[in-house]
Parts: C-alpha cells; sequence; structure tokens
C-alpha cells in the first residue's frame, strides 16, 4: 500500500507539472500567432520574442524539476542530473540551444504481486530526444529580437508558421503523457481499494475467529470427522464387493 500511495502522489505532481507546460505552450501558439500578423512592427515583434524566450526557459525549468529526495524527475531513469541544460557556445551568455541528458526509459515500482508501472515519463516522450520545440523557440525567440527583423519578410512568416506547426505536435505529445499519468494513477486506485477490501476482510475474519466459541465449535468439528471417516469406511466396504462375494 505505502508504494501505492508514494507512486500515485509522484505521478500526481509531475501531472500538474505537465499541465502547466501544456499552458505555457498554449501562451507560446497565441504570441506566434500574434506575431504572424502582417501589422507587426519591430518593436512588437521583439517584444513578442522576448516573451517567447521567457515561457521557453519556464518550460526548461519545470522539466528540470526534482522531487523531495533530490531526484530529477523527467530525465527518464537518469535522475542524478538535469534532464534539460542550455549551450552556450560562445560564452556570450545567450543561450545558443537546449541539450537533453536523460533517457528514454522509466522508473518502475511494485504495487502488487506480479504488478509493476511505470512511475515517471521523460521529457523526450513528448518533446523528443532532440527537444525540438524547445530548439525552435530559442531559435525564433532571438529572430524575433533582432532589431533588424522585418514582420512582413516571408522567411520570418515562414519560421513563424513551422514553429505553430512544431508547437501543435509537441502540445499533441504532452498531452498524451498527461493522459498515461492519469491512467496509471487510475489503475493504482483501483489496486489500492482492491488491497484494502482485502486488508478488511482479513481484520473481519481474525475478529470471527477471536469471538469464536471453541466448545461448541470443537464438538461440531468432531462430530462432522467421524461423520466423515464412517462414510470413507462405507465407501471402501462397497468399492471391495464383487460378483463372487455377493454369491
Amino acid at each position: 500500500q505505502s508504494n501505492i500511495d508514494s507512486a500515485s502522489a509522484g505521478l500526481s505532481q509531475q501531472e500538474s507539472i505537465l499541465d502547466g507546460v501544456n499552458n505555457s505552450l498554449l501562451a507560446v501558439r497565441d504570441d506566434l500567432l500574434e506575431a504572424a500578423n502582417g501589422t507587426n512592427t519591430a518593436d512588437s515583434l521583439a517584444s513578442l520574442g522576448q516573451d517567447i524566450e521567457s515561457l521557453t526557459e519556464s518550460m526548461v525549468a519545470a522539466l528540470n524539476y526534482q522531487d523531495e529526495d533530490g531526484h530529477y524527475v523527467f530525465g527518464g531513469t537518469i535522475n542524478d542530473q538535469p534532464p534539460i541544460v542550455a549551450v552556450d557556445n560562445d560564452g556570450d551568455g545567450v543561450t545558443d540551444s537546449y541539450s537533453y541528458q536523460g533517457n528514454s526509459d522509466h522508473r518502475q515500482t511494485t504495487v502488487s504481486n506480479g504488478v509493476e508501472v511505470d512511475t515517471n515519463v521523460a521529457a523526450s516522450d513528448f518533446f523528443g530526444s532532440n527537444l525540438d520545440v524547445l530548439n525552435t523557440l530559442n531559435s525564433l525567440s532571438q529572430e524575433l529580437q533582432d532589431p533588424n527583423a522585418d514582420p512582413a519578410d516571408p522567411q520570418v512568416q515562414s519560421d513563424i508558421q513551422n514553429a505553430v506547426d512544431v508547437v501543435d505536435t509537441a502540445s499533441d505529445d504532452l498531452n498524451a503523457s498527461i493522459a498515461s499519468l492519469g491512467e496509471t494513477q487510475n489503475t493504482m486506485s483501483m489496486l489500492s481499494d482492491a488491497q484494502t477490501d482485502i486488508s478488511t476482510s482479513n481484520d473481519e475474519l481474525i475478529g470471527s475467529l477471536q469471538d469464536l466459541d471453541y466448545g461448541p465449535a470443537s464438538i461440531t468439528f468432531t462430530g462432522l470427522e467421524v461423520a466423515m471417516e464412517a462414510t470413507l469406511k462405507t465407501y471402501s466396504k462397497v468399492s471391495e464387493l464383487n460378483l463372487f462375494s455377493v454369491l
């Protein structure tokens, strides 16, 4: 039961975090649609770029969440280092890309006899090991903040539309992972209820045995035992009969 409670609490926390990440993705999508508006100025485009950059950083921070034991949750089975790191190639303090340091495996725990469940999802499950959505948004946010960016430039508009498509795919994959967390929690809830029922039945059985009047119960059992022995003896004698013994 303790394994179920612990795993369920962890999955619930992950679901809450990923809901927040999904909300950030939706906010980014709104910014992208606004950026696609050809009436933007360079300043308004830069402002949207800053917002997209901030939302991207917030998603990275959320996915680098550590549980109460200090373990990174969304790195698969690699939990001793942040699953997502910012890469600054030229040391100018600006993130050039994001890199995934985890794997695609899932931690498991035993919640019942012969029953194991996954206790986490990995960031690569929904963002991929190349972190396409984070890197696409990081690159676009810098492009939009370039003072020379032209809101009406076909290349800028194409990059914005590509980012919308990447965000939509990532959001679909993220929702699938959130759903899987919910399904696992439902499974553990059923197992918990079943274990509670078994525990209750055991308690009732123990109580019945403790309340049992052993005197009458012993007499009843002895009577049944004598009757059974008599039945077995009769069956034994009948089974030995044949045509010659009858004659």
